[in-house]
């Protein structure tokens, strides 16, 4: 049992005064003992509690003493002495088959010990006896099983991937999934009132993106507000967020009101950094904190001071990689590539502590980093690890597309087709691989048009220079993007969206340009003038709208549009150059051809404006000439 001994003099101050509230002391006293090892016990006086059961079950070691056996099983356990305890546990159970608490508790320690299949048998039996519970119940077994089948199921997943067994480990992490958050189910079942098996079963399901349930559960779970044991209000109320999100993103019709939706969600994300300071505020040092309010306030767009406190999580604790990966993101996002790329290797190299992250993301932001940096071929590098590590992250598979595009367009400016045309369809696959994830991913949508349209144009170049291409592929190919444009506008968008969604708009107007179909012009233009609403800021919006609308022969509305792109763009040739065409086409041939002459200086092998200036010089001899006649 144990080297705890007890003698008359050596009885400690905390065991006096409990002996001092017993009537009758006799240090051969048997009732004593066992009523002094259960009060020490339920004081939490562990130590004193294991040496007085002990001098109990010495004075009387055949009768059953099952009060005082439990109260040693228990002291021994809390004292992680586990295998003294289960000695305690084993000799109730011989006595009494039926003791649910006691094979409650057997499970825990087989927890704790990483013994997961014996933990969960343990927790099974106490269910199944479903005896004697004491100051343990059912639900206590459904919520030790539920962490014994996780545990375990990350090992086995983790192992099937080491033999590159992907796809059985994808099911089997499933299939336990599943059967934990069945057992967070059953827990509930006895008490419904559990902000913390409400919690926890939002973020499982969240895992296995049934996120209308998960929603569900995590607005209980702060409704409720009781019980949250190991989890906090702080941790149901980012579950509640990703479940939002993810349900406006991929079910427009639950989301009643998209306005009303993101201000709701704003001020969810305002009380969680509230929450947050007043962590901070009693423990300023603590990295865990910080991370997530700066995570917080990064959602909010608040990015200064989401910087500051993912610098101040790293400060405290710098080999945080879960802090170093949120500020590679936001430096990104900020386009600061050199202190991304720092931040994303500094977290691939320290504690690897992601919490509800994954080394995926750090590889997919450091591959946004590189090719932020034109490093293109390294940041495909990056981009493969992160899908290699995780198959079905569709954020990482658009980005691998994205790099591909950008080595394709590389090739085709140094006339390498075939490679460049070997890029885009790696890349559409890609981005097809993402949409595929996701089939809301409006972002997703969005590339694989890019791409597309690109590809068009390649295929175009290939037949004007002799390649052996079908003369209708290009155009397939075109129509396919303005279709892949259509479903990223099919996306459940917000006011802050609006400049995303005028450059899908902005881009599905130039495909429809390009497919040089008069009756598909109209469309294009309503597309531009969508996009420009949207974003009056917008270049490419302003842009394509002049290109149309020289198609369309409106040349007053034409140059109005250019002058608007050159506004935002200045010295763009290809902006002075359509100024300079609609001028021409309203007979202002000096204006004209003073920006043909501004945009040949700018790129003297320009062929639209040279031809373009050939034209308003033998326009202006032809109005000389009748001037003088």
């Amino acid at each position: 049992m144990g080297e705890s001994k007890l003698t008359e003099s050596s009885v400690s101050e905390t065991q006096q005064n409990a002996v001092s509230q017993l009537p009758e002391f006799d240090y051969n006293n048997v009732k004593f003992w066992q009523e002094l090892c259960t009060t020490l016990e339920q004081a939490k006086q562990y130590s004193e509690a294991v040496a007085a059961c002990q001098r109990a079950i010495e004075l009387k070691p055949k009768r059953k003493n099952l009060e005082t056996w439990m109260s040693l099983g228990n002291s021994l356990q809390q004292l992680k002495q586990y295998p003294q305890a289960l000695v305690s546990y084993n000799y109730l159970l011989q006595r009494e088959p039926k003791y649910s608490q006691v094979l409650v508790h057997q499970c825990e320690i087989f927890l704790a010990l990483d013994q997961y299949e014996k933990a969960i048998n343990s927790c099974e039996k106490a269910i199944k006896i479903d005896g004697i519970w004491g100051r343990s119940s059912p639900a206590e077994a459904w919520k030790h099983r539920a962490i014994a089948l996780g545990k375990l199921g990350k090992l086995e997943v983790a192992e099937l991937e080491g033999l590159g067994k992907q796809n059985v480990a994808k099911e089997r992490e499933n299939q336990r999934l599943e059967d934990v958050i069945n057992s967070y189910s059953q827990a509930l079942k006895i008490t419904p009132n559990s902000s913390f098996f409400l919690t926890k079963k939002c973020g499982l399901l969240i895992e296995i993106e049934r996120y209308t349930e998960a929603l569900e559960n995590c607005e209980l779970a702060i409704a409720v507000n009781e019980n949250w044991e190991t989890t906090t209000p702080a941790q149901a109320l980012e579950h509640l967020l990703v479940a939002r999100q993810e349900v406006a993103t991929s079910d427009p019709l639950l989301v009643i009101n998209s306005a009303a939706e993101t201000e709701e969600i704003v001020k969810q994300l305002q009380n969680l950094v509230r929450f947050y300071e007043k962590i901070l505020a009693d423990n300023p040092d603590n990295a865990q904190a910080w991370t997530k309010q700066g995570i917080a306030l990064q959602t909010l767009g608040q990015t200064e001071r989401a910087l500051t406190s993912y610098s101040r999580a790293i400060e405290i604790q710098p080999n945080y990689s879960l802090a170093l990966v949120n500020q590679c993101e936001l430096l990104n996002q900020l386009e600061q590539y050199e202190s991304a790329l720092k931040a994303c290797e500094a977290a691939l190299e320290e504690d690897l502590d992601w919490g509800d992250m994954r080394p995926a993301m750090a590889w997919n932001q450091r591959s946004t980093a590189l090719a932020g940096l034109e490093r293109y071929n390294d940041a495909l590098g990056s981009a493969n690890r992160a899908v290699a590590l995780d198959e079905d992250y569709a954020e990482a598979w658009n980005n691998r597309g994205v790099i591909l595009w950008h080595l394709g367009q590389l090739q085709q400016a140094q006339q390498q087709y075939e490679l460049a045309e070997l890029n885009y369809r790696q890349g559409l696959q890609s981005t097809h691989r993402a949409v595929k994830i996701n089939p809301s991913y409006a972002r997703g949508w969005y590339n694989h048009g890019r791409i597309l349209s690109e590809y068009g144009q390649l295929l175009s170049l290939q037949q004007q220079n002799g390649y052996t291409t079908e003369k209708t592929m290009n155009v397939l190919v075109y129509k396919a993007s303005v279709e892949a444009y259509q479903q990223a506008l099919a996306g459940n968008f917000t006011p802050k969206d609006n400049l995303f969604k005028a450059s899908i708009f902005a881009n599905q107007a130039v495909v429809l340009w390009r497919l040089r179909d008069p009756q598909l012009l109209t469309l294009a233009l309503e597309a531009t003038q969508q996009a420009v609403q949207l974003n009056p800021k917008s270049f490419e919006g302003w842009h394509n709208r002049g290109l149309i609308l020289l198609e369309l022969r409106q040349y007053q509305s034409a140059l109005n549009a250019y002058t608007q792109a050159d506004a935002l763009s200045p010295e763009n040739v290809g902006v002075i150059t359509g100024k300079g065409i609609a001028l021409s086409r309203l007979g202002r041939y000096q204006d004209a051809l003073a920006n043909f002459e501004e945009a040949l200086k700018l790129d003297p092998e320009y062929n639209i404006a040279r031809k373009e200036r050939e034209i308003v010089l033998r326009n202006l001899i032809k109005k000389k000439e009748q001037t003088r006649s």
